[in-house]
This record gives structure tokens, sequence and C-alpha cells, in this order.
């Protein structure tokens, strides 16, 4: 495979499909990969959409084979999809038509990045064969594997709730700033989910898809009129 690569230059973390709008991206490119790899990559002033969207739209001169977001430091389960960065990026390039991974290691693995990346390439190329349309995986590896070798599973995603809590910081000049923190209560881990699956040592594979109407509550409404 030829590889290109387009990053955000700053941690982008929580920032979903954000989309820059309103001022001018800065694209930098990046020389710091060894000539003989063959990589090309830009850095991007933006967020993840930003970097998936303006290298599919403005620098590639033809589509890649396939999209690939992360590998991402912090798992990204049931609920967290919404707010990912790395699975935003991953969708921008579902939009335009082409199998689309988001990949992302949970944090305090004994996996390494070349781990996940060694386990998830034989696994990427068998899915590209077997698919007959453009689909978004979205993939999160264990804190340890079950067993000797890897074990991918096809899963829904769980649920997941966040109890938030804002540290406030006094600054100069009597102004205050507020950063987020809190924890993760997970409220749906049942089986069959990504989040049991990661806690029992497999790597979640969840299909992920853009409409999110609630069917029922639709159908419920519609006998209304």
């Amino acid at each position: 495979h030829n590889v290109t690569g387009a990053a955000p230059m700053h941690q982008q973390s929580g920032t979903s499909h954000a989309l820059t709008i309103g001022r001018a991206i800065e694209v930098r490119e990046d020389t710091s990969f060894d000539p003989a790899a063959g990589i090309a990559a830009w850095a991007i002033d933006g967020t993840p959409t930003d970097c998936a969207k303006l290298y599919l739209d403005a620098i590639a001169s033809e589509p890649p084979d396939v999209v690939l977001s992360g590998i991402n430091h912090g798992s990204n389960l049931g609920t967290d999809v919404i707010y990912s960065g790395t699975v935003g990026a991953a969708f921008e390039g579902y939009f335009h038509g082409i199998p689309s991974f988001a990949l992302s290691l949970l944090d305090g693995s004994s996996l390494s990045f070349a781990d996940a990346a060694d386990y998830f390439v034989p696994f990427m190329e068998k899915v590209l064969v077997a698919a007959d349309q453009p689909f978004l995986l979205n993939i999160n590896f264990p804190k340890e594997l079950a067993g000797d070798e890897p074990r991918f599973v096809f899963c829904r995603q769980g649920g997941r709730d966040y109890v938030n809590a804002f540290e406030r910081i006094e600054m100069e000049e009597g102004r205050v700033h507020y950063k987020v923190a809190g924890e993760v209560s997970d409220t749906d881990k049942g089986i069959g989910t990504d989040i049991y699956a990661v806690e029992h040592g497999l790597i979640a594979v969840t299909p992920l898809g853009v409409d999110m109407t609630d069917y029922p509550l639709l159908h419920q409404l519609g006998e209304l009129l």
C-alpha cells in the first residue's frame, strides 16, 4: 500500500465531526518521515474532519482505496463515538464513498500502536475483499488480549454516560476558566456490545451509519397526525 497522512497539528480530542468555517486553514508538508518509506504527509491546523475533507477534496489527485483514522490513544466505545474526532474523520471518508476505519487503543493497554497495526492490517484486507459497498467500522483494541492470538468480533455500540465535573481555575484580573474532567459510567455493557468485547480481551468492531432517526418515536408521533 502507498500511505499518505493528513493529521491535525494539535490535540483534537472531543471535536466530533467539527468543521472549521470562517478562517483559512494552514497546511504544512511534513518531511519528518524517512524518504525510503515513501510516505507523503501533511500537518493541518484544523480538526480531524478538516484533515480528511481537505485531503480528499483539495490535495489528493485521486481518491484513496481506504481511509484510516487513528490509531487513537484512548477508547471510543458506546456513546464516545458522538464526541470522537477519530470517528468524525472516518465518517468523512465514508461520506466520500470510501471504506473507512476508526481505530482506538484503550488507555493502559499492554499493546503498542505497532502491535495494534500489525493485528489490524490482515483483518482490513479480509474485510476489503468481502465488502461490496462503502462502510465505516469503529475498532477498539483492549487492554489485554484474551489469548495468544488477537480475536476480532463484530458487535453493537454499548451505552455510556459521563459523570461530568468541571475544574474552576482562577486567572489573573478576575478571569475564570473551567477545565472539563469527570468519569465515565457504562450503562450498557452486556454481551454483544463493544464495551463487553474489550473488557473480555476481544477487539471490538462496530459498523456505524449516518442515520440517527429514532424510528420507534417517529412511528409513535406519526400516529398523532
